[in-house]
């Protein structure tokens, strides 16, 4: 037994010197289990790297996706503003078209917006016509309407006293002519404006170039019917603001025409109050009625206004403070009232129950019948 142990011990010693030579001449091989570590680290490291590749893929793909939804948001977006906008550029469109058809249509009914004088104008206009202090009261209306004499009777004068306006020639004139009051305490200008609406003064020009725009009130004077002229100072003063009073003359004049036509009748010449009753009422009736029918071709119409009809003598002598007990009165009072109430309201600087106070002490009879009721 122990030859036997001698004898593996002496052969293990033997091969020693001949395992260390070889491996002395071999290569040293990585360790087994180092390297079996490391290729278990190469394995998770691969497999992260694969996962890593994996996220980032579907990260590209959802963005990708996402940035694709967004550029198809964004072209419709644009889609949607472009078709607004060219819709709203139709509508534009559409509107200018159908304002300027109106505009087309107004000019060929003579109709134009209101224009404001120029600087030089308004100064020139001022110059000539204004006066501070003064309330500027016009009448307008053609040649033979009666205008020089219910000039003169809107300032207490007969046509034949001195300073009067003539009423003995045929109007030539173009410009405006100014009257001032004979009563000194009367801070009025009374002006006579001729006719307007003519080819040669269209009468959207009409106001500027002949300064109708300082006044404060203008009565137009009809004679028997409406003329172009009539209805371009309505229009213009319904643009401007500017109160008008329609007025029809000489009614007492008109009003005996119509008694003589009915005493003619069978019947009827037995009671001349109750025919100059009906003939007063018929008069009246008939110049409302075509008054109102005229005032319809205005654009746009001015709502209904009320008629004046006026003798120049009973207007005369109300402004003088004399009896009229003789006299056949029509709506020379109402005219009167409502023309100073306006133009009061429009420039005074006092109220309305201030000048009441007033009038009742000046002891006026003519105004305080105008601020009655």
């Amino acid at each position: 037994m122990g030859a036997a142990a001698s004898f593996f011990s002496t052969a293990a010693a033997a091969a020693i010197p001949y395992i260390l030579q070889l491996i002395r001449g071999s290569k040293v091989q990585e360790n087994p289990t180092m390297s079996s570590i490391s290729e278990q680290h190469r394995k998770m490291e691969a497999e992260k790297n694969a996962r890593e590749a994996r996220r980032r893929m579907e990260e590209l793909e959802k963005e990708k996706k996402e940035q694709a939804e967004k550029a198809a948001k964004e072209k419709e977006a644009a889609q949607k503003r472009f078709t607004e906008l060219q819709e709203k550029a139709k509508a534009k469109e559409k509107e200018t078209m159908e304002a300027q058809k109106a505009m087309e249509e107004k000019w060929k009914k003579g109709i134009r917006p209101v224009e404001w004088p120029s600087r030089e104008q308004y100064d020139k206009v001022k110059r000539r016509l204004y006066k501070d202090g003064k309330f500027h009261l016009a009448v307008a209306g053609k040649s033979g309407t009666g205008k020089s004499s219910l000039i003169n009777a809107f300032r207490g004068m007969w046509d034949h006293d001195e300073g009067a306006a003539r009423t003995d020639v045929i109007e030539s004139t173009t410009t405006v002519t100014p009257y001032p009051d004979p009563n000194s305490a009367n801070p009025f200008i009374w002006f006579d404006i001729p006719g307007s609406g003519t080819p040669n003064c269209p009468d959207w020009t009409y106001f500027n170039d002949q300064g109708l725009y300082i006044f404060d009130a203008i009565i137009v004077l009809l004679g028997d019917r409406f003329t172009e002229g009539d209805l371009a100072i309505l229009k213009n003063c319904q643009r401007y603001c500017i109160p008008t009073y329609i007025v029809r003359s000489k009614s007492d004049v008109h009003i005996e025409d119509l008694v003589k036509k009915k005493q003619k009748l069978p019947g009827v010449r037995g009671d001349p109050i109750g025919i100059y009753e009906d003939a007063r009422k018929e008069y009246l009736r008939k110049i409302r009625e075509t008054v109102q029918d005229n005032l319809r071709n205005i654009d746009p119409p001015p709502p209904p206004q009320k008629v004046y009809a006026v003798a120049k003598d009973t207007l005369t002598y109300l402004v003088r403070e004399e009896s009229l007990s003789d006299l056949n009165i029509l709506n020379e009072h109402e005219l009167l009232r409502d023309l100073l109430q306006d133009a009061y309201s429009r420039r005074s600087e006092k109220s309305w129950r201030v000048m009441q106070d007033l009038i009742k002490n000046a002891g006026v009879d003519i105004f305080r019948y105008l601020i009655k009721a």
